[in-house]
């Protein structure tokens, strides 16, 4: 059965589904953490558990801490499902092959009102060797479903070329569902938030840059709740896609 209430802090090490469900469902001895249910055998320290974040977080706390207590594993999911994939392709000065990889979906509430829509996080493991890239061009990933419907295409436009060897960085692409006259910096942008998707990457020391360790997605679906919210405000809406990366320092 599932079990609420537990959470865990963000780990470099959980990078997998597997690492997700440990963290979450293998609970420590009361001598090694101050929450969770106790257990006989004692678990790796890096897996604990803590209370830094809330289970579930009402109303508009939720919008503004969800991303990144998602993004940073803070956030206990309801259910787990399997079968959906994923096809990422990139093209620049080279153009790799296209790769089919597997995904685990991770199923969020935000609240008891069946009427919201209910986010998840999609996540893939790129295994060791990561997928290489050029230093510029664009990353396409493709998202579907267990029945093989296409739940969302990310296209997201780059340029490391100024990326030093063994170095790291990341992109994230916001995509909001938006007024057409407002800008992403808006005080409601948190809750326009339709799609995200998050790149880690890394040179080698040749100065090779791969995609590494994992893609995570967040997807909301709030289709209904766009209609009706576009024909109400009587402004025009429209989806938009916003990348950012770390700027100070852009590499590490």
């Amino acid at each position: 059965p599932m079990r609420r209430g537990i959470k865990f802090d963000f780990d470099s090490g959980i990078n997998t589904p597997k690492d997700i469900k440990r963290a979450l469902f293998e609970a420590q001895s009361p001598e090694e953490s101050e929450c969770g249910s106790p257990k006989k055998k004692k678990q790796d320290p890096r897996r604990l558990l803590s209370t830094s974040a809330p289970a579930s977080i009402s109303g508009n706390n939720l919008l503004g801490n969800f991303e990144e207590s998602v993004l940073n594993g803070r956030l206990e999911p309801a259910s787990t499902v399997e079968g959906f994939t994923a096809e990422i392709g990139a093209s620049g000065s080279f153009h790799p092959k296209h790769l089919t990889f597997p995904v685990t979906v991770f199923f969020y509430t935000l609240c008891e009102n069946s009427n919201v829509a209910t986010p998840y996080l999609s996540h893939i493991n790129l295994g060791k060797k990561g997928y290489r890239v050029p230093d510029k061009g664009t990353i396409q990933l493709t998202l579907f479903n267990p029945l093989g419907t296409v739940v969302k295409m990310f296209v997201v436009m780059y340029d490391l070329s100024d990326m030093p060897p063994n170095s790291q960085t990341f992109l994230r692409q916001r995509t909001l569902y938006m007024p057409s006259d407002e800008s992403d910096s808006h005080e409601d942008a948190q809750k326009w938030l339709r799609y995200l998707i998050h790149l880690r990457l890394a040179s080698s020391k040749s100065g090779k840059i791969y995609l590494h360790t994992d893609v995570r997605m967040i997807i909301f679906r709030k289709s209904d709740l766009d209609t009706a919210a576009d024909h109400e405000s009587g402004k025009g809406f429209e989806l938009r896609s916003f990348t950012c990366g770390p700027t100070n320092p852009k590499f590490s």
